[in-house]
């Protein structure tokens, strides 16, 4: 009777297992590890991207369908102190009848720490220097305090947080929104911390030295361009030059400063010159900023001169004579205007 037992039993496996043979291989895709834990107050130092590789002995038909969100892998992290540690890697499948073979890696090691937070100030490291005549005031940071956050041996080796603002020839406020950085002792970044917020906004300003002041150039001429021309432009490089002395001369300074007179007599053509500057009593022109260079553009004054011709008959045969009409004809000629006045009634002929 057991043996008739066994029998059929055995057949009826047999008979399955040709329909539905059972499979041992490895599933193809990596599975993704998710740490169960820490305790609270604890957390991994670094990113956690660990898989792992299954093979899996299970029946054809449950093969068939089976998915990566069919697995839970999972390493239990609860308890652990802070420390380095190799935990288990622990793999269950939902899909019933199947059997996990074989886990790789069996264990994974990772670094548990208590996550602290801690409040910093925020320094600005400010480079360059503003323009000549400019100064710079103290930087004005929002927020002043940041808080870092992270695993306890890492946050306290953070003994600075900064940023960087350049005022390099500056003559207006610097303002803005200014990535954090932060660093240890020896000047070198710090990983697996982070910074709220993770930037500020800084303003620096930027103000008028009392001892410096741009001025204005005033180009000054002397003397009269020629008859019958006229200046159409005057420019001067630079338009501006910096000038230094005790605050209280400074501040009594018209906006301007003078050139030495530029002499235009008789002038016909465009007129350049470097002339120096009249500095006031006290006053300082900056080294390498004069003299500056001016041109005068010079031109005749375009006008126009009607002029009546009497016509000349020219090629006409000794037995052949003519009649003209009208006896005279009015020329309109347009040029300059010292040309036109030299103009004399045979200098035109029609």
């Amino acid at each position: 009777m057991v043996l008739s037992f066994l029998l059929a039993a055995l057949a009826w496996v047999v008979a399955v297992e040709e329909g539905d043979p059972t499979i041992e291989q490895p599933y193809t895709q990596p599975l993704p590890i998710t740490p169960s834990g820490p305790a609270e107050g604890m957390v991994i130092v670094g990113e956690f991207e660990e898989r792992a590789q299954v093979t899996v002995r299970a029946p054809q038909s449950v093969w068939s369908s089976l998915k990566t969100d069919d697995f839970t892998t999972t390493v239990n992290l609860m308890g652990l102190e802070a420390g380095v540690h190799r935990v288990p890697v622990d793999v269950a499948l939902g899909k019933q009848p199947s059997r996990i073979v074989l886990v790789e890696p069996e264990y994974v090691t990772l670094e548990v720490e208590p996550e602290v937070e801690q409040a910093m100030p925020v320094r600005v490291q400010v480079q360059g220097e503003p323009i000549l005549g400019y100064l710079m005031r103290a930087p004005i940071i929002v927020p002043r305090q940041v808080t870092i956050t992270g695993p306890s041996n890492y946050v306290t080796r953070v003994v600075e947080i900064f940023t960087d603002v350049s005022v390099q020839d500056a003559s207006d406020d610097i303002e803005g929104e200014f990535r954090l950085q932060f660093r240890d002792g020896e000047g070198q970044s710090i990983p697996y911390v982070t910074l709220t917020p993770e930037s500020v906004n800084v303003r620096v300003p930027i103000e008028p030295s009392g001892y410096y002041r741009a001025l204005a150039v005033k180009v000054v001429l002397e003397g009269q361009i020629a008859l019958g021309y006229r200046i159409t432009d005057i420019s001067v490089e630079p338009p501006t030059v910096t000038v230094f002395g005790t605050p209280s001369v400074i501040a009594a300074l018209p906006g301007f400063i003078e050139t030495e007179p530029i002499d235009m007599e008789g002038a016909q053509v465009d007129v350049i010159e470097r002339p120096a500057l009249s500095a006031p009593p006290n006053v300082a022109v900056v080294p390498g900023q004069q003299p500056v260079e001016v041109k005068v553009a010079v031109e005749a004054i375009q006008s126009s001169l009607t002029v009546e011709i009497t016509p000349e008959i020219q090629g006409l045969g000794p037995s052949l004579t003519t009649t003209v009409s009208p006896e005279t004809v009015e020329v309109i000629l347009s040029g300059p205007l010292p040309l036109l006045e030299t103009l004399e009634a045979n200098d035109v002929r029609v």
